[in-house]
């Protein structure tokens, strides 16, 4: 059965020529019949002066104009600013976060193996329309959520982590430095705990240093997601109960998400 026709324009930029079909496919199939698909930055940033698409999808790694380029270039123009944004890296290359122009992001998916309908459904939902497989939500909606706090000051990657965390089924409570962590641990008892070391004032030393003194808190697993990547930081953050320790720079926002669901099970 054929889906009922949805009216939003998208417009893609992806390399992988493989994937960009069969992503024209799939939005195709399941109504989207205004897709505009280009396989460069050049033609991909032309098509969307011309299309004034209602999303893009872009794939960070580009022959010519990268990624980050064209999330610039769009920006400086009033007419396509607003224009929201999925970035891609759907052969899993490395996203420099900080490369990203503040605000110019809705969405980033990275995945070795990206599948077309998993990024439908979250197109899907962005729009507001049903996902394609309605039973998986429902699932997702019966299973008690996971309480999670997480620590870390960086705006940008707060706001993008933040969302996926959320969307992944986790009640989650965000502090911005050790104080708002503190005062956030003495309302609730999470079942782990995130965070980065370096931050305004207390440390993610202190904070780890603090639950590790709480007989109360001392068994919640503890998690760090940090730039640091010493050895000795690595060290002293295992022997303050730290059990995981991840590198930003190194890791996925996907592998990200999925360590802590490991580590909260």
């Amino acid at each position: 059965m054929a889906s009922a026709p949805k009216n939003e324009k998208i417009l893609i930029i992806e390399a992988n020529s493989s994937f960009r079909d069969q992503f024209v496919s799939t939005l195709k199939s399941d109504g989207y019949d205004n897709v505009s698909a280009f396989e460069n930055g050049e033609s991909g940033l032309k098509g969307i002066y011309d299309v004034l698409p209602h999303l893009i999808l872009l794939d960070i790694a580009l022959p010519d104009i990268d990624g980050y380029q064209i999330l610039e270039k769009k920006l400086a123009e009033p007419l396509l600013a607003k224009i929201p944004v999925f970035l891609l890296s759907a052969e899993g290359a490395p996203i420099n976060m900080r490369n990203i122009p503040k605000g110019s992001v809705a969405e980033v998916i990275i995945s070795l193996h990206a599948s077309s309908k998993d990024i439908l459904d979250k197109i899907n939902h962005y729009f507001g329309h049903e996902i394609s497989d309605p039973s998986a939500g429902a699932a997702a909606d019966q299973s008690v959520k996971k309480k999670l706090l997480w620590v870390e000051d960086d705006k940008l990657i707060g706001t993008i982590l933040a969302k996926k965390l959320m969307s992944s089924g986790f009640d989650l409570s965000h502090a911005k430095n050790g104080e708002e962590a503190l005062s956030i641990l003495t309302k609730i008892h999470p079942d782990l705990i995130v965070v980065d070391l370096l931050l305004p004032g207390m440390s993610g030393f202190e904070i780890l240093q603090q639950v590790k003194m709480n007989k109360d808190l001392d068994n919640v697993p503890r998690m760090v997601l940090s730039n640091l990547s010493k050895v000795s930081d690595i060290d002293k953050a295992r022997a303050l109960g730290a059990s995981k320790f991840l590198v930003k720079a190194s890791t996925s926002l996907d592998q990200i998400v999925a360590e802590i669901k490991e580590l909260a099970k």
